[in-house]
């Protein structure tokens, strides 16, 4: 089968693999704190490739994105900081409107700075 030649369905499939080790043997309640930080690292995976695979299938309905992975990452660390919050329990609607439109401020900015960083390479080319 194509489809388990990629590279991407392997690390899947030892992503999922990790998850059913993880999730599956331990008890929150009784486990170390650094089972549930690596537990948590892996819903933070989880998150990105769940995040990758619907943007890949929303490339199918004509919705382009120009950088995917920049994306992916900050969707990533709004749902996986989200998820930490609400785990901790400080988590409210206020710190969602508070968080979300810092996130887009910061993804926006992304673009701003390295626009700026690739003008200022480009004005010293042009200097020497």
């Amino acid at each position: 089968m194509r489809l388990l030649d990629a590279k991407p369905s392997w690390k899947l499939s030892a992503l999922l693999t990790a998850d059913i080790i993880v999730f599956g043997l331990t008890n929150a309640r009784s486990s170390p704190s650094f089972v549930l930080m690596v537990a948590f690292l892996l819903l933070a995976a989880n998150f990105y490739y769940l995040i990758n695979f619907l943007l890949g299938f929303a490339w199918l309905y004509g919705l382009s994105v120009k950088r995917k992975r920049r994306l992916t990452a900050f969707l990533t660390a709004f749902f996986a900081g989200t998820t930490a919050l609400r785990s901790m329990g400080g988590l409210n609607g206020r710190d969602l409107l508070v968080l979300l439109p810092l996130i887009t401020i910061s993804y926006f900015y992304g673009f701003y700075a390295k626009a700026g960083y690739r003008a200022y390479q480009g004005a010293q080319l042009f200097e020497d």
